[in-house]
């Protein structure tokens, strides 16, 4: 019984997605050293200020004390009132006033003497095209920035990453690896961020064995690694088919968040991927006792998991009647809604444990939307094995009519079995002739046919 693959896989891509909202600083005026994170925490004015009661004014600790990358030498806004609003439209472009940004940074992105400030305000338009959802225009203005030259290493450096970001966005993942790569040449650092971020877009490229690398690299620069990178490392093995070591990183994830219904899905999905399903029922049953299993196929997928598990031993009729139970429950909370697909697993369920009559009720009301005249075969054979040979003739010619069903020569020998019953030989030679094409059912027609007396 096939599992369905769309609840399997939606789990594993939860995390995945990369949301960002890039942020520029403010500038600087000739002559004060400080970064771009600085202006957007804040702290350039306490630099400045600490670095005025100094008597050797050094210069500012770059981030990127190895960088290849040479520095440009002209950095600052000399003009004063351009430096003000530069850092007005800045400071508008990251709280979102497009209006504002837009009337103080576009006249110094287009005329200003300053590269610097130049490069600055491109940047902050790029942020504002990316605010407004225009991601191809962001990414333009953000290289021309990057490739003016004109920005300290801790800006360019932090636009780099930025751009890459954007790249990912756009799902242009490729160009966000040659960023990547760039910085990694150029900076002269290692980051966490930036390997993580490799590792998404190593992922996006379905090039699996690299994305794990990069997420277990990001993984040793830091202590403090986001729950995200561990879903991509997750979903890389979950692809390469490396279901137990995709499982342990999801096991110890769950183990901190227990409560975590897109992780407890993750593990699932590894479980039956990996044919475990006494574990995936053990976390299915824990999610459906907390209120976890939200959608159809959650019920849909443990219900067929039950059904596997009764087919597979002695004792078919327990895990069955739990298949029964869990497809219940469902249609009873309204998440597994009436129709074809799920009274044709509710039907599937009553049969294999043996419960004809309950599975005949099910397959009736499987009938009407049926695509193919499987169900109505399955109808009939379930109306055959309870001896109701009228109904189960008239359903197994109505399969037959409706056809596109693998099991053909079955119908017709169980037709032929009805047709016996109720003592029409005529009819019921037919239907074992017909049976006689077919490989599955000729033996057993042709057997039946030379007792009737059939040459």
């Amino acid at each position: 019984m096939k599992l369905e693959s769309r609840w399997l896989v939606c789990g594993m891509c939860s995390a995945l997605a990369l949301a960002f909202m890039p942020v520029v600083a403010s500038a600087q005026m000739s002559g004060q050293s400080c970064s771009d994170m600085q202006m957007l925490q804040n702290k350039c004015g306490k630099q400045q200020s600490k670095q005025s009661k100094q008597s050797n004014q050094g210069k500012q600790k770059t981030q990127y004390p190895n960088a290849t990358r040479k520095q440009p030498s002209n950095l600052g806004v000399s003009d004063a009132n351009e430096a003000k609003t530069l850092n007005e439209g800045l400071a508008a472009a990251n709280s979102g006033d497009t209006a504002t940004a837009t009337k103080d940074l576009q006249p110094i992105a287009d005329s200003s003497k300053s590269g610097y400030a130049k490069a600055l305000a491109t940047l902050g338009l790029a942020q504002i095209k990316y605010r407004g959802g225009d991601t191809k225009g962001a990414i333009a203005l953000q290289k021309q920035a990057l490739d003016s030259n004109a920005l300290d290493n801790d800006s360019y450096f932090q636009g780099l990453e930025t751009l890459a970001q954007m790249y990912i966005a756009d799902e242009d993942y490729r160009d966000a690896l040659s960023t990547l790569t760039t910085w990694n040449k150029e900076s002269g650092a290692q980051s966490a961020d930036i390997y993580a971020l490799q590792g998404n877009a190593y992922y996006r490229l379905q090039k699996y064995p690299e994305a794990v690398a990069a997420i277990q690299k990001a993984k040793s620069l830091t202590d403090k690694p986001q729950p995200s990178w561990d879903q991509v490392e997750m979903a890389s093995y979950f692809a390469m088919d490396k279901y137990d070591d995709a499982a342990k990183l999801a096991e110890a994830a769950l183990a901190k968040d227990p409560n975590n219904s897109t992780l407890l899905q993750n593990v699932i999905a590894i479980y039956i991927n990996a044919h475990q399903d006494q574990k995936a029922l053990a976390l299915l049953e824990r999610a459906r006792a907390n209120g976890q299993i939200k959608d159809a196929a959650g019920y849909m997928n443990m219900a067929k998991m039950y059904d596997n598990l009764g087919q597979n031993s002695s004792n078919p009729k327990a895990n069955a009647m739990q298949a029964v139970g869990v497809l219940k429950e469902g249609m009873s909370k309204g998440i597994v809604q009436p129709g074809y697909d799920s009274y044709k697993l509710l039907g599937d369920s009553y049969a294999i444990a043996g419960d004809y009559k309950d599975a005949v009720a099910a397959y009736d009301k499987a009938s009407p939307a049926a695509p193919t005249g499987e169900v109505d075969f399955l109808r009939g054979q379930m109306l055959e094995n309870l001896n109701h040979h009228k109904e189960a003739r008239d359903a197994l010619k109505q399969a037959i009519a409706k056809g596109g069903f693998k099991r053909i020569g079955a119908a017709y020998l169980t037709l032929g079995n009805a047709e016996l019953a109720l003592n029409d030989k005529t009819a019921a030679r037919a239907a074992y002739q017909k049976a006689e094409q077919d490989p599955e059912t000729r033996a057993d027609a042709q057997r039946t046919l030379k007792q009737m007396g059939h040459k």
